[in-house]
């Protein structure tokens, strides 16, 4: 795989211009962004000037912008349920992809993009940037220690805000089943329930009830609660939510017969029966290190997205697919698509395909 990575982005909406700073802003080694695209010029050019990007090659044609230009990578940003077609187009292209979350709202159209991927022989990734979050690295490498011993429960709750225009803007994609794939859950909680399934382990079956409480103009949920069963026999709970004003920080929690950890706005608690002097000193060091976004989506940091992106690279470097391939991408997903088929038969467990 090449040290250079000429890279473009396809959608320059908020998360699109989030890509095209973390491009421009020298975090990623041998990555250079060499073109965009959008269908709207408008939103193309104003990121350009808000990164004060000059001198880019713009498109509205992304089948005209793998013609013309020579790309290493293509970064999807597009709405949700708009990410399968370009990222197959540049797969077809052999261009590597990277795509934000969710990777696709449908589990058959995210197994399509790996196996064209596989087919073609280049490399798919997703955007799962609170991986990267220290806290949360921190909960998952003692749990693949095994310092929880026998995990009893584990959940997690985003109890995030965002008011009516958030959902009117940007082409009113948000809150619709076609192209959000969801409402609070798809979008927003997506990020906590990959934490959770990678700390915790497979989900079996999902018990939830939702609604839209106080956005009344979206198809979609904008608060849901699930109980859940993991593989392992533990229990858990996922919460999600944009309805609750003014908007706090994701709490993560999972504890067992040996341990227990929590992380909310920062790791909170890190206790376990095996005690190491290293415990206090990780927990002094993380204990104010949140990943945002409670309030608005536009005040999350984007050195977790930087981080996310360089391991992703250093991976293709290395020949290997990164640690967020499109089956791993595709886990949380499933359970959110679950969740949402027991919401709407009342509650009905679901098991997790």
């Amino acid at each position: 795989m090449p040290r250079e990575w000429r890279s473009a982005v396809v959608g320059t909406g908020t998360v699109g211009e989030w890509h095209m700073s973390v491009l421009a802003s020298g975090m990623l080694s041998g990555a250079r962004l060499v073109a965009v695209c959008d269908k709207k010029p408008e939103r193309f050019h104003a990121a350009l000037a808000a990164n004060n990007l000059t001198g880019i090659p713009v498109y509205t044609d992304q089948a005209e912008m793998l013609r013309k230009e020579k790309l290493d990578i293509v970064h999807v940003c597009t709405p949700s349920g708009e990410h399968m077609d370009p990222a197959l187009l540049a797969i077809e292209a052999g261009v590597n992809v990277i795509c934000e979350k969710p990777m696709e709202i449908q589990i058959d159209r995210i197994d399509r993009m790996g196996e064209a991927a596989e087919r073609k022989g280049v490399r798919l990734a997703g955007i799962f940037q609170n991986r990267w979050n220290r806290a949360n690295r921190a909960i998952k490498a003692a749990a693949d220690e095994g310092r929880f011993g026998t995990v009893a429960f584990a959940g997690t709750y985003t109890p995030w805000y965002r008011d009516d225009k958030y959902y009117a803007d940007k082409g009113g994609w948000r809150g619709t089943w076609k192209y959000d794939g969801g409402g609070a859950i798809m979008n927003q909680s997506v990020h906590a329930i990959d934490l959770l399934q990678w700390i915790a382990g497979p989900v079996e079956t999902v018990s939830a009830y939702g609604a839209s409480r106080i956005h009344a103009a979206i198809q979609t949920e904008d608060t849901l609660a699930s109980s859940l069963q993991f593989k392992s026999g533990a229990f858990g709970v996922i919460m999600g939510t944009t309805a609750m004003y003014p908007g706090g920080s994701v709490k993560l929690e999972i504890g067992g017969s040996d341990g227990t950890a929590v992380s909310e706005g920062g790791l909170k608690v890190f206790k376990f029966r095996d005690e190491r002097p290293e415990d206090n000193a990780m927990l002094q060091k993380v204990a104010n290190e949140g990943t945002a976004g409670g309030a608005s989506a536009t005040d999350a940091k984007l050195d977790l997205h930087g981080l996310n992106l360089q391991a992703i690279l250093a991976a293709w470097s290395d020949g290997k697919d990164a640690e967020t391939a499109a089956p791993e991408a595709r886990k949380a997903v499933a359970i959110i698509l679950a969740m949402y088929e027991s919401m709407r038969k009342g509650g009905a467990p679901i098991k997790v395909r």
